[in-house]
């Protein structure tokens, strides 16, 4: 097995440089039009992030941040309340910042690895930025919408989380003084890392801008989104943005604008988040912690991302769909089922949080 792994991977990189030089003209266009999504798209949404998480944990800050959200973390995640800021910062940074935030946890003996390892199946979101420009503005010229993707691909990680969590004990309350470190020293260093993995982000979506020229001159990704639309009734243009923003996020921008059926497609995107982005997560972790949960968590999440988009946009009908689809083209279901669902589980949640909350007093 490991011989015909060790062979396919050596036909296939002299394959790529072989291609690389057959089409290095339109390579280098390619090479310059992702740099360009790097420098005004995923720079300015994430660098920032990459600095604040970093400094966050190197200073201890993410147990204080933990301490309002314990019973949620405790009960419901099964995770030490300490733990649970990793999942809020992870959530609102962008895709490998919970990555990032777990392996330097585990590194430096902060969280233990099993927890590392079930907490990077949820721990894993674009972040809100990051959706409401590319899918919520640019996409379907809405914020609203774009906070609609947000939740059901937020929701499907706490539901992950969630199960994650089932037969696994309640921790006890954290009863740990913490010692913070906020000082300039522990800021540049911050800096200087965020910048490091800013880099190795952008340098992985750059490689991929190529792999997916070549494979597109090659003709695999036009085969490939037509099985797609034969299959799923998506269009041949829908099919190709969507087969590329599989294999590079980015590229969910390619679907056609305004399209309101097209909105629990773009979630369940979203939550996978590609295959560039996998292996920048897998990199991070970089055999420090095992990837098993995460590969399947995505599969999961990617599913259930879709139906709750769907659930969301029918609750939030008149509010959203109206205003982005043309006439005609949305049409309003007046089923009660989604929002006696959502009511039933918000009181279920509350009422969970409220007796476990009169247990301790």
């Amino acid at each position: 097995m490991k011989n015909i792994k060790n062979y396919l991977g050596t036909v296939l990189s002299v394959l790529y440089a072989f291609f690389l030089i057959v089409f290095v003209k339109d390579v280098c266009a390619a090479v310059i039009n992702s740099l360009k999504v790097c420098m005004e798209v995923i720079i300015p949404s994430l660098y920032a992030f990459m600095v604040i998480s970093g400094f966050i944990v190197s200073s201890n800050i993410y147990a204080v941040l933990s301490k309002p959200f314990g019973l949620v973390s405790r009960y419901l995640f099964r995770i030490p309340e300490e733990y649970f800021s990793v999942f809020l910062i992870g959530s609102i940074g962008g895709y490998p910042v919970g990555a990032r935030l777990l392996a330097d946890m585990a590194d430096k003996g902060k969280i233990g690895k099993n927890d590392a390892e079930h907490m990077l199946s949820y721990c894993y979101l674009a972040g809100p930025a990051f959706i409401c420009s590319i899918a919520g503005v640019k996409l379907f010229s809405s914020v609203k919408v774009g906070m609609i993707i947000f939740a059901a691909v937020i929701g499907a990680n706490i539901i992950i989380g969630i199960i994650t969590g089932l037969g696994r004990k309640v921790p006890p309350k954290s009863g740990k003084k913490v010692t913070l470190d906020i000082s300039f020293d522990c800021l540049i260093k911050s800096i200087y890392s965020g910048a490091a993995g800013m880099f190795s982000i952008c340098a992985v979506i750059v490689f991929f801008s190529s792999i997916i020229y070549i494979l597109e001159k090659l003709g695999a990704i036009n085969y490939a989104a037509g099985f797609i639309a034969k299959i799923s009734g998506l269009s041949f243009s829908n099919s190709i943005a969507s087969v590329k923003a599989f294999i590079e996020i980015s590229n969910i921008s390619g679907l056609t604008p305004n399209n309101y059926s097209l909105i629990p497609l773009a979630a369940a995107l979203l939550s996978f988040g590609g295959i560039c982005v996998i292996i920048q997560t897998a990199g991070f972790t970089n055999g420090r912690l095992s990837t098993k949960h995460f590969y399947f968590s995505r599969i999961f999440a990617t599913i259930i991302s879709y139906f709750l988009c769907k659930m969301l946009i029918e609750v939030f009908n008149a509010d959203v769909v109206y205003v982005i689809a043309p006439k005609g083209l949305a049409h309003r279901q007046n089923s009660l089922i989604p929002v006696l669902f959502l009511l039933i589980m918000t009181i279920l949640l509350l009422s969970n949080i409220f007796i476990e909350k009169n247990k301790e007093i």
